[in-house]
């Protein structure tokens, strides 16, 4: 499993899984296939409308689909085409900014190189020989593709690891923890992970500002003295609620 490093806005170190190649491969053909699907669709309207649709009209049509569905997409969707969502990745920038309509202009005027001209040769040879799975168009815009399925994921072990006696809902200390999301509670389990390995004071104040944000939205007037148990409990008692 390759991972890469990305240093968010907030300056806080997170960890992100690299989509592998195989991932890549079938958002492509998604994509590929829902483009047949609409040139398809786009042909039989403009035949019905017109009734004799001449033939540069299609090519045209063809020519629009096949060159633009992709950078159309990845920006309605902020890095995702309809393929990379199915298939759960997305493009993101390495230096931890906020994707522009550049970055992704930058990508997406490379694929006749990287993936037409080729046939997916160079693409394939670069993703898999790059430390950060990074095609042409990607080294240009400083871009990586990463799974958006969370790596954090709650496991058996930690269900089985929680105290039994936590368990009666009397003796839950925040009643309010169903508030907060999956991905709320996976943010704040990523934060602890990265504390615990990266101790510094960007991770301190980061923790600061996620024990403000829970202890509000849990109604906690008294925020515990060791913010790190206090979080962990919130864990605990978010799996124990929702699992």
């Amino acid at each position: 499993m390759q991972t890469i490093e990305i240093n968010t806005a907030q300056n806080v170190k997170i960890d992100y899984e690299l989509a592998g190649i195989r991932h890549r491969i079938f958002a492509f053909l998604i994509d590929f296939l829902l483009m047949c699907a609409m040139l398809i669709i786009a042909i039989a309207v403009f035949d019905f409308v017109f009734i004799n649709i001449h033939e540069l009209v299609i090519e045209l049509i063809a020519f629009i689909i096949l060159s633009f569905y992709s950078l159309f997409s990845e920006i309605l969707l902020k890095g995702q085409s309809l393929g990379k969502k199915a298939m759960g990745i997305k493009i993101i920038k390495i230096n931890g900014a906020e994707l522009e309509f550049y970055d992704l202009f930058c990508r997406w005027s490379t694929r006749l190189i990287d993936i037409y001209l080729s046939l997916g040769g160079i693409a394939f040879f670069l993703i898999s020989s790059n430390k950060n799975g990074q095609r042409i168009g990607d080294i240009i815009a400083g871009t990586c593709v990463i799974k958006t399925l969370n790596t954090y994921q709650f496991t058996l072990n930690d269900i089985e690891k929680l105290n039994q006696r936590f368990i009666e809902t009397d003796k839950l200390k925040y009643p309010f923890v169903k508030r907060l999301s999956e991905q709320d509670v996976l943010l704040i389990k990523k934060l602890l992970f990265r504390l615990k390995k990266y101790n510094n004071q960007a991770h301190q104040t980061a923790l600061d500002k996620m024990i403000l944000k829970v202890a509000s939205l849990l109604e906690v007037s008294e925020i515990p003295e060791d913010k790190e148990k206090f979080l962990n409990q919130v864990i605990s008692e978010y799996i124990i609620q929702t699992r």
